[in-house]
């Protein structure tokens, strides 16, 4: 099998070896070229089963024919074990990836075979260190444009080695958030942005949302809402609210940071590509802080996608409010969409820029 794409890809299918027959775990890979040559591979009585935390992702691999799907984000060994061998494709975070490693190795059989593949400049080299501390030897196999390959082998027995302290990147836990005097519990886990504090941009975003702006009447949807801060703020100031997020480990979290605070009954939270889903529905007030990476790379093309489906799903006179780095011109794609952009709120580094839908 050969990619011209994607380097990882074309590691794992000139190093791993795969036999008909076998139990396959693929792990945060969206390459669907990667799934059928597994799915060949293993033919014809072979099962390839597919985990990602990114719902469009897996809307992709959903289309292999053969392949299945999961959306419990990290293997359960319950669900998806014993696997004779799983193909991980290093993310982005040590802690992220210590959480596929864990519950990889924990739902591959022992003797069974983990791959490990990746950018160094995504953490490859970091990864394999854990994977030699978790399985033992995790030889490299091979490299290719700033990516390597390793293989390690699921011994009998698994423990959590003391590197890695108590963290349990694959557990959601409950951090308290301060802003403005005030103490905002959330559920949030290793692998989003921000997971443990609240960022500048976020904070400058908070400010904004006042009773006014977000308040009893409206209508509210978060794009891209992580573990949800945003959008809980806004309903607790009286908006009805819609948050959405690809990342099924934020939908997870800030579906559990609803509950705990008490805000069922204001918020609803869905997995979603930007606006996907929301049908006709149309909103008051859209707000968002951008990703500007996708994996190791700069883009900002999430972001614009975000600006002109906003526009779609804004009512008549309807604001969009975006929070973003100084360095990044949000403002011209607001106004090429909206007419106009206004900078409702700024510091030295972040600004948030408002796009007003013209009325009918």
């Amino acid at each position: 099998m050969r990619s011209k794409l994607n380097a990882t890809t074309t590691l794992f299918g000139s190093f791993a070896t795969l036999q008909p027959g076998q139990r396959v775990l693929l792990l945060n890979s969206d390459d669907p070229a990667l799934a059928r040559w597994a799915l060949e591979m293993v033919a014809p009585d072979g099962q390839v089963i597919a985990l990602h935390s990114s719902h469009r992702a897996l809307g992709a691999l959903a289309r292999v024919p053969g392949l299945e799907t999961a959306a419990t984000i990290y293997p359960d060994p319950a669900q998806h074990g014993p696997a004779d061998v799983a193909l991980l494709e290093v993310p982005k975070g040590r802690e992220a990836a210590r959480a596929w490693l864990w519950t990889a190795a924990q739902s591959v059989r022992p003797g069974g075979w983990l791959y490990l593949a990746g950018a160094n400049a995504a953490g490859a080299k970091s990864a394999i260190n854990d994977a030699e501390a978790l399985l033992g030897a995790a030889p490299v196999l091979g490299h290719k444009g700033g990516h390597r390959v390793a293989l390690a082998t699921r011994p009998e027995s698994l423990s959590l080695p003391p590197a890695w302290g108590d963290t349990r990147p694959w557990e959601p836990r409950t951090v308290r958030l301060m802003h403005a005097g005030r103490e905002y519990p959330v559920v949030t886990m290793p692998g989003l942005f921000s997971w443990n504090e609240l960022d500048e941009g976020t904070a400058l975003l908070l400010d904004c949302l006042t009773s006014e702006t977000a308040g009893a009447g409206l209508d509210v949807l978060d794009v891209g809402c992580g573990y949800g801060i945003v959008g809980m703020v806004a309903a607790q100031a009286g908006a009805q609210v819609t948050l959405i997020d690809d990342d099924l480990r934020a939908v997870r979290c800030a579906r559990e940071g609803v509950r705990l605070n008490g805000l069922d009954a204001r918020c609803t939270v869905m997995p979603g590509d930007v606006a996907e889903g929301l049908g006709d529905r149309r909103f008051d007030l859209v707000l968002s802080n951008p990703p500007f990476h996708r994996g190791i790379d700069v883009t900002t093309g999430t972001a614009h996608q975000i600006v002109r489906a906003s526009h779609d799903v804004l009512k008549p006179g309807g604001r969009l409010l975006v929070v973003a780095n100084r360095f990044l011109p949000y403002d011209r794609t607001i106004t090429e969409v909206f007419g106009a952009a206004r900078i409702v709120a700024e510091t030295t580094r972040f600004y948030v820029i408002e796009g007003v839908r013209p009325g009918p």
